[in-house]
C-alpha cells in the first residue's frame, strides 16, 4: 500500500534532508579524517588490503550525502532520490550494528569530528531515522513538481557536491573540527582548570605467588603483598569508574635524537616558529615543497624559526629539508591532527597557531605581519570559499525554482 498522506511525506522529505546534510557536511570539508575512520574500518573488519579505497571514498560517501540531502530538499527525481535514501540507510544501519555487536571501533566518524557518538549511539540514531526513510520510499509515486531543468540541474550539484572535497583532500580543509584551527592556544588547550572534575578511578596491584604462581589483584589498602618473599609484583591496574576531565589537546611533545623534549621550549618561544609537517618523504621531495621552504629560510631574516617535525627517521627529513633546520619526532596521530597533509606547515606564535598550510601549496607573507593580522587573513580566506561556495548553492537552486512546473 503507498502511503499518500503528504504532510508525513513532507516531514520525512524535510528530516532526511536535514540530517543527510548535515551529515555530509561535517565529513565533506574534512575527507581526510574521513579517510582515517575509512581505514580503521577496513582493519577491524579485516580487510586491510582495502586501504587504498580510503581515499577516494572519503572523498565520495560525503559527498553523495550531501547531493541526497540537496535533491531532497530540492524535490528533484523524487523517485530515484528515495530509492537512494533507503539503500543508503539500510546499508549504514546493517553496517553499524555489525560494527557495534561484532567488531567496534572507536567511534562512527557519521559526524566527521564535529560530533562524536559511540557506537550503539550511531546505531540507535540510525533506528530513528529508519522510519522517515520508509514513509519517504513508500511515498515516492506521490505526484509532485517536474522541472524540465531536473537532469541539468542534478549534474551541476553533482560537480558542486564533489569540488570543496576534492579540494580539501588535496589542499587542506576548509572548516577545522579539530582543536588545532587557527587562532588556537595550544598550552591553554592543554591546561585543565583547577575546578575541573577529577574523576574516580580505582588502582590495585596485580602480585603473584612465588610458590602457586597464582595472580591476585589487591586493593593498595590490603597489607598481605607485603610479604615480598610470598607475592612478586607484576603491574598496576587502574580502573576507570567515572572520566574526569579531559583537555581538548592532552599532549605536545617533539623529541630530539637524544630523547629531549623540546614540546614546552617549542609553545613558549617568542616570536614567529613555522613547525614543518613531513609525514611523506616522497612529497617533501617535490618542487614545490622545496621552493616553500626555501621561502621559510628567508624569512628567518624576520625573526622565523623553521622546525621539521615527523614521525620518520629524522636523518631522512633532514636529507630532505637541509642539516640547518632542526629535526624532531612526533606522533603520527599527533601530527595528523594538527595539519591534514602529508606536507604541511603549522605557524605558531608563543603557542597560537597563527597559520595552516599546505607546503605543496601557497604560503602566507608572514614578515611584517603581525599574529592578529595572519589569524584575521586565514579566517577570511576560507570564509569567503565557504561563503562562495553556498552562493554557489543558492545559484544553482534559483536556476532549478524558475523551470519548475506543476503538474
Amino acid at each position: 500500500m503507498v502511503i499518500t498522506n503528504r504532510y508525513l511525506t513532507y516531514i520525512s522529505r524535510v528530516l532526511l534532508s536535514l540530517v543527510f546534510i548535515f551529515s555530509g557536511f561535517t565529513k565533506w570539508v574534512d575527507p581526510a579524517g574521513s579517510q582515517i575512520k575509512f581505514a580503521e574500518y577496513f582493519h577491524a573488519f579485516g580487510a586491510g588490503g582495502l586501504e587504498p579505497l580510503s581515499l577516494p571514498l572519503s572523498v565520495v560517501v560525503p559527498a553523495a550525502e550531501l547531493f541526497i540531502g540537496v535533491m531532497l530538499a530540492l524535490g528533484i527525481y523524487k523517485r530515484l532520490t528515495a530509492w537512494a535514501t533507503l539503500l543508503f540507510m539500510c546499508f549504514f544501519t546493517l553496517l553499524t550494528f555489525a560494527i557495534w555487536r561484532f567488531v567496534p571501533v572507536s567511534d562512527c566518524g557519521c559526524f566527521g569530528d564535529f560530533i562524536t557518538l559511540s557506537n550503539g549511539e550511531t546505531f540507535a540514531k540510525n533506528l530513528i531515522i529508519m522510519p522517515f526513510a520508509v514513509i519517504l520510499f513508500l511515498s515516492r509515486s506521490v505526484p509532485g513538481r517536474v522541472s524540465p531543468r531536473d537532469l541539468s540541474t542534478a549534474l551541476m550539484l553533482t560537480l558542486w557536491s564533489l569540488v570543496l572535497p576534492v579540494y580539501a583532500s588535496v589542499v587542506l580543509p576548509l572548516a577545522d573540527f579539530l582543536p588545532y584551527g587557527e587562532g588556537t592556544d595550544i598550552r591553554a588547550a592543554m591546561s585543565i582548570p583547577e575546578d575541573a572534575d577529577k574523576g574516580e578511578y580505582r588502582t590495585r596491584l596485580l602480585y603473584r605467588n612465588r610458590l602457586t604462581g597464582d595472580d591476585h589483584l589487591f586493593e593498595i589498602s590490603d597489607t598481605t603483598w607485603y610479604d615480598d618473599t610470598e607475592w612478586e609484583y607484576i603491574n598496576t591496574i587502574t580502573d576507570i569508574a567515572r572520566e574526569g576531565y579531559t583537555p581538548e589537546i592532552i599532549s605536545f611533545s617533539a623529541i630530539d635524537e637524544a630523547g629531549a623534549d623540546h614540546g614546552d621550549d617549542i609553545l613558549s618561544a617568542k616570536g614567529y616558529t613555522a613547525l614543518v609537517v613531513v609525514r611523506s618523504i616522497e612529497e617533501a621531495q617535490k618542487k614545490s615543497f622545496r621552493k616553500n621552504i626555501e621561502r621559510l629560510r628567508e624569512d628567518a631574516a624576520c625573526g622565523v624559526t623553521t622546525i621539521a617535525v615527523t614521525q620518520l627517521d629524522p636523518a631522512q627529513v633532514r636529507a630532505v629539508v637541509g642539516d640547518d633546520i632542526l629535526c624532531l619526532n612526533m606522533d603520527q596521530t599527533q601530527l595528523k591532527s594538527m595539519v591534514r597533509s602529508k606536507c604541511g606547515m603549522i605557524l605558531l606564535d608563543e603557542g597560537t597557531i597563527v597559520a595552516k598550510r599546505n607546503m605543496l601549496f601557497g604560503m602566507p607573507e608572514i614578515c611584517g605581519k603581525a599574529p592578529q593580522q595572519l589569524i584575521k587573513a586565514e579566517k577570511r580566506r576560507k570564509t569567503i570559499w565557504l561563503a562562495a561556495y553556498v552562493a554557489l548553492y543558492f545559484a544553482i537552486s534559483i536556476y532549478h525554482r524558475r523551470g519548475v512546473k506543476r503538474v
